[in-house]
């Protein structure tokens, strides 16, 4: 089963070289980028070397944040009615120019700067994903459900700590018309989503002989397994998101005047990484986004973070939605930079406060069961707040493995409450 980027962004693990609190090795980076444009199909030419950042060199401020869908499901027939004090909202199909105006991510920056500033020892947030999985051989598709909780506090120097829970939420048929043909397979509670297919051709390309270990099993279940793995700081893997790095001290100091937070990320991109320039567009896309919707930004500089997404290429106003959860806000697309893309992404946001409510993932071309322009995954945010209560384990765990006490302390190696 193959994990899409919105899985991805919850439970990608750092390499050591991305350790925040070490330095960055130019020639591990031009390699991760290497890797970035051949799984999206950009030629591998000789890796652009960037001096200072590209400050001064950006386009009007005219466009607004997003997220995405494919251009089939774009067309939907929706009315935008904005909420009152929210200034005027565009009709749906606004197009996706490079700088076309998106006034639902202007409006939602608006409505998220008036929103109350909060204070805690720990930012906490809760996500909800879902991928859609057919299952081999079978005529319906699986909503496979995942949540993570993660718990982010300043740690010493410029390291930040952080814990982050996983937990399997079972699956269940992705829509009506898929439970309907579950139930005639026989509603089983149980399933193998393993793609021996994929591997077998896998080994063909490596040269594996019938004595090469076969395939990972991927084995779902109606229950699921619950908290399967807790990553603690310190641990042995942190996961971490998309773009470039930013942590709380450096989050503190960043401006809100969105055009002077624009020089800083760009300069933040290209001290992390070297890229051609599109590439480099894109990594500043996400780390924009992930001040956005994930880090404890304060309402102002939330907004101009918002402010900053709008200023790049690709963002559309789908309009008036309804999210996987059940609930009603304002959408926008988002296409990707990188050629061979096979999926795009649509971001919601909540009609009264401008806060982001989820991200739905819609495929570009026919792909691993997909069809253009349909649901691949989801990701929603049912919590995102400071609280004074401690993450409930701290040290990394695995379900199912054995506690092995600590040395100094005895304490199991789970170190669960």
């Amino acid at each position: 089963m193959k994990h899409d980027d919105l899985m991805r962004r919850l439970a990608d693990a750092r390499p050591g070289h991305l350790d925040p609190g070490g330095p960055v090795d130019p020639e591990i980076r031009r390699t991760e980028l290497h890797e970035v444009m051949r799984r999206s199909g950009e030629p591998q030419a000789a890796p652009v070397k960037r001096g200072r950042a590209r400050v001064g060199v950006r386009p009007a401020w005219s466009v607004v944040l997003a997220g995405a869908a494919a251009a089939t499901a774009a067309a939907l027939a929706v009315t935008v009615v904005g909420p009152p004090g929210s200034g005027p909202r565009p009709g749906t199909g606004a197009p996706a120019t490079a700088f076309s105006e998106s006034r639902i991510l202007l409006a939602a920056a608006s409505d998220v700067e008036r929103t109350a500033a909060t204070s805690g020892a720990y930012w906490y947030q809760e996500v909800r994903t879902g991928s859609l999985v057919k299952v081999p051989g079978k005529d319906y598709r699986l909503d496979v459900r995942h949540e993570t909780r993660t718990w982010l506090t300043k740690g010493t120097g410029k390291r930040d700590r952080r814990w982050t829970l996983h937990v399997d939420a079972g699956a269940r048929p992705a829509t009506p018309a898929d439970e309907k043909a579950w139930r005639a397979d026989g509603s089983p509670k149980k399933w193998d989503l393993t793609d021996y297919d994929e591997a077998r051709r896998d080994g063909n390309r490596h040269g594996r002989d019938d004595t090469s270990p076969g395939p990972r099993p991927e084995i779902v279940t109606w229950d699921g397994e619950g908290e399967f793995a807790g990553d603690a700081p310190g641990g042995a893997a942190d996961t971490v998101s998309a773009g470039a790095e930013i942590d709380l001290t450096e989050l503190q100091s960043l401006p809100t005047d969105p055009e002077r937070l624009r020089e800083r990320l760009e300069q933040i991109v290209d001290e992390q990484y070297d890229a051609p320039e599109h590439i480099l567009q894109s990594l500043l896309g996400d780390t924009a986004e992930n001040l956005a919707v994930e880090l404890p930004a304060s309402p102002r500089l939330r907004a101009a973070a918002y402010r900053v997404r709008a200023s790049l290429p690709g963002v559309r106003d789908i309009g008036e939605v309804t999210d996987r959860s059940g609930r009603p806000g304002y959408a926008v697309e988002i296409r990707s930079l990188r050629p061979g893309a096979q999926n795009e992404r649509r971001l919601i946001f909540d009609k009264e406060t401008g806060l982001p409510l989820s991200e739905e993932s819609y495929a570009t071309s026919a792909h691993d069961g997909h069809r253009p322009g349909e649901l691949t995954g989801y990701l929603t945010f049912t919590a995102m707040r400071w609280t004074d209560q401690a993450p409930p384990f701290d040290r990394d765990f695995t379900a199912g493995e054995p506690e092995r006490p600590d040395a100094e302390t005895g304490v199991g190696s789970t170190g669960r409450r």
